[in-house]
């Protein structure tokens, strides 16, 4: 039919299936020598959480492996809340940075302070930030180590008390009630904010 001006797109609804085609057209497409873009998506995925897992599954096993050109995530859903995710998905393999990285550790017997309410306030505060990585860490046992490739850091230092890094570089400890502006403070001092 002499078509060469296409897209492929193979989607399926279960994600074995979805990712064996994909894997089979390109070593296909490769040893033909065959350069087409590949659209990825898993067809059918649901809603909810469910609907975002499996979408997830599917894409960035294939994004991962090298293989895939667009990407859809089709969910039960409003079409807006697609994008979203979508992004995401990029964001997480690093091939696309359109919010903030947050870094957070598991909560445990040396977490010294409520983790899982920091890091909600930490992204409500700063979630309209772009090409930011920014790490919360319960204590400075681990902590430091752990968020060493973040720009910046809020770290349990001692009880009632947070150490905010630049980097790997503590810069300064403050109470832990004023954790959250400081942080939004080093930030500005160092012309990563804009107003949101």
């Amino acid at each position: 039919l002499d078509f060469h001006n296409i897209v492929i797109s193979m989607k399926a609804s279960r994600v074995p299936v979805m990712l064996a085609a994909y894997r089979l057209m390109a070593r296909r497409m490769d040893e033909l020598g065959m350069d087409y873009p590949l659209h990825l998506g898993v067809t059918e995925a649901g809603d909810g959480e469910y609907g975002r897992i499996k979408s997830t599954a599917g894409i960035a096993t294939l994004l991962a492996d090298g293989i895939g050109d667009t990407i859809r995530v089709s969910l039960t859903e409003a079409p807006e809340k697609e994008i979203p995710v979508c992004y995401s998905i990029l964001q997480a393999l690093g091939l696309r940075k359109t919010m903030v990285e947050y870094v957070a550790c598991p909560s445990c017997g040396r977490t010294l302070f409520n983790l899982e309410e920091v890091l909600h306030t930490v992204r409500e505060a700063t979630k309209h930030l772009t090409g930011l990585d920014i790490a919360v860490m319960g204590c400075i046992v681990n902590g430091p180590g752990e968020m060493a490739d973040a720009d910046y850091g809020y770290v349990g230092k001692q009880a009632g008390y947070i150490s905010l890094y630049r980097g790997r570089e503590e810069i300064k400890k403050v109470p832990e009630e004023q954790g959250v502006e400081e942080l939004i403070n080093l930030i500005k001092a160092d012309g990563r904010w804009v107003d949101p």
